[in-house]
């Protein structure tokens, strides 16, 4: 019982430090919406698909060597982590399409987020040391997004 009041205080900074990083993320988003945004939106979207499918690869056994950055924790079932990596593919192919057009800015942004979100989850959920690969790869994009034109 002891234990538990740290643990609850390092949740509750990290949770912390997500909120702020993703409201700077979604606030420079929204300085970009305007019509001209999807394009920027597909760009962003092409950035996060290279990443997830380096990790994808990095998590396949069949495909890559022992030396990999992305490691499955022990465990784990592999093809239902490939097939997780899979969907999130699928889903940001979608801001590369005609159809995100038909969405307001706002709700790209918000699917974009949920998406991140969901990446940084199945990050710490799967693989070794998932916290600070998923802090790694929230600053990466950040700095992708900002350097976009």
């Amino acid at each position: 019982m002891e234990q538990l009041i740290p643990v609850l205080m390092i949740v509750a900074m990290v949770a912390f430090v997500l909120i702020k990083q993703i409201g700077r993320i979604t606030s420079k988003l929204d300085t970009f919406a305007d019509a001209g945004s999807y394009e920027r939106y597909a760009k962003f979207s092409a950035i996060i698909q290279e990443h997830v499918r380096e990790i994808k690869q990095s998590l396949d056994s069949s495909k890559t060597p022992n030396e990999r950055p992305f490691k499955l924790i022990e465990g784990k079932n592999e093809e239902e982590a490939l097939e997780l990596l899979s969907n999130f593919i699928r889903k940001l192919v979608f801001f590369e399409t005609m159809m995100a057009k038909k969405k307001s800015a706002k709700e790209i942004e918000a699917d974009l987020f949920e998406l991140l979100s969901h990446l940084d989850s199945f990050l710490k959920e799967y693989c070794v040391e998932g916290e600070s690969l998923s802090d790694a790869l929230r600053e990466t994009l950040l700095e992708a997004y900002e350097q976009l034109d």
